[in-house]
């Protein structure tokens, strides 16, 4: 109780506190999406835990594991959750397919279409649907539809042109053919997809007989279960220090590269500085997956950074490129007598072509720091057999083949 005798830990206090700092945050830009989150009441999503710690969550807080103990259901951050909602635009009226279900972000859904019915939540687990329904259920979300399905199979009871709005909120490892058949005309696709060791939401529209990408979240998710569930590869060049993350089954000698490794290295800076607060090298990341290959992430414990035994690598792990027997990996060192807080970047590599491969990987930045350094990535999306594929670069999955520019 305050001074006034306002109980500040109460449900509402906390809602109204959460929105107005997500507001302030920019991760809120609308009035509509405001008054989706001042209506749901979040807390009875996440009973397992108190109220304060809902409201207050800076990441998501897990609701299920599987028998490995790794979280396979959540309820999302408050932050990410508003940045999504407001990426995908939905009015008044619409048609959403929810992949991925917890209950929560299917009551923001149904606050914004204004028609409980029209929004449908699908998920391949029996347990989390029963959990989203009755969860619904008791915060007054009865009229949602809760579906048990594999939400990258078609389903029934498409409406005749397609949903309005596909909000995927599971890690997915493709863009699923059935998500864009299944797309309104003028619909938007929300899909956080994994590609080249890396994890982002994309907003997609379409673009002809592609999707293109408009906004881009940097973002984590539980990963999918089912058809769309694809696991990456881990090649250890030294032990589970050092690890190279290898996605879309790239071929990687895992031998070879870690004989490489444990000779000497050769480092090149590229000249190109950045801040810690300016956001480019999450951009640089998913750039420069579609400009050279293969593209994956050096991953490498603090200890061993500490050691000397790898240069300076970010927790998240730092893209790396490699070839034969050769191995060279993005690294940051700090720029003396700078007034402010800012970085280079530079090349280590390693292996009998390490020059050239480093030479390669740190022209790459240089041309993004001419070309690109201020855009956001534009990721494109096309069937495999589309004949207006460009060429060049592409992240090929199983349904999808991603081009990015």
């Amino acid at each position: 109780m305050t001074e006034t005798g306002v109980n500040t830990s109460t449900p509402e206090v906390l809602r109204r506190r959460m929105v107005a700092d997500l507001r302030a945050r920019g991760a809120i830009t609308s009035d509509e999406v405001a008054a989706a989150f001042l209506a749901v009441p979040r807390h009875l999503f996440a009973p397992e835990v108190s109220p304060q710690e809902v409201y207050n969550a800076p990441e998501g807080i897990f609701t299920k594991y599987n028998d490995r103990g790794k979280p396979v259901s959540s309820v999302s951050a408050p932050w990410l959750q508003a940045r999504m909602l407001e990426a995908a635009q939905v009015a008044r009226g619409m048609t959403v397919l929810e992949v991925g279900s917890g209950g929560a972000n299917a009551a923001l859904l149904a606050e914004l279409v204004g028609e409980q019915s029209s929004v449908t939540s699908v998920d391949i687990d029996p347990d989390i649907t029963l959990r989203a329904r009755t969860l619904l259920d008791k915060a007054g979300y009865g009229g949602v539809r809760v579906r048990q399905a594999d939400g990258a199979q078609p389903l029934p009871d498409v409406p005749a042109r397609g949903f309005d709005r596909i909000v995927v909120t599971v890690g997915a490892a493709d863009v699923a053919a059935a998500w864009v058949d299944q797309l309104a005309p003028d619909g938007r696709l929300l899909v956080p997809l994994r590609f080249r060791g890396l994890s982002r939401t994309f907003a997609f529209a379409r673009e002809g007989r592609h999707l293109r990408s408009d906004t881009v979240i940097r973002s984590g998710f539980v990963a999918m279960q089912g058809f769309s569930a694809h696991a990456v590869r881990s090649v250890r060049l030294a032990g589970r220090d050092v690890r190279l993350i290898v996605d879309e089954d790239q071929e990687a000698d895992a031998d070879a590269l870690a004989e490489a490794f444990t000779g000497p290295r050769h480092e090149q800076w590229s000249g190109v500085e950045l801040s810690g607060q300016e956001g480019l090298l999450p951009r640089l990341e998913v750039w420069l997956a579609g400009v050279i290959a293969p593209y994956g992430r050096l991953r490498a414990t603090s200890e061993t950074v500490e050691r000397g035994l790898v240069g300076w690598v970010l927790g998240a792990g730092m893209p790396a490129v490699w070839d034969d027997g050769s191995l060279a990996y993005l690294t940051l060192r700090p720029v003396p007598r700078s007034a402010s807080e800012r970085y280079e970047l530079g090349v280590i590599a390693h292996g009998p072509g390490c020059e050239q491969l480093a030479s390669r990987l740190a022209d790459a930045v240089r041309r993004f720091d001419r070309e690109k350094r201020d855009a956001e990535p534009v990721v494109r999306a096309y069937r495999p057999d589309d004949p207006d594929v460009p060429g060049g670069v592409s992240v090929d999955k199983p349904s999808t083949r991603l081009t990015i520019d």
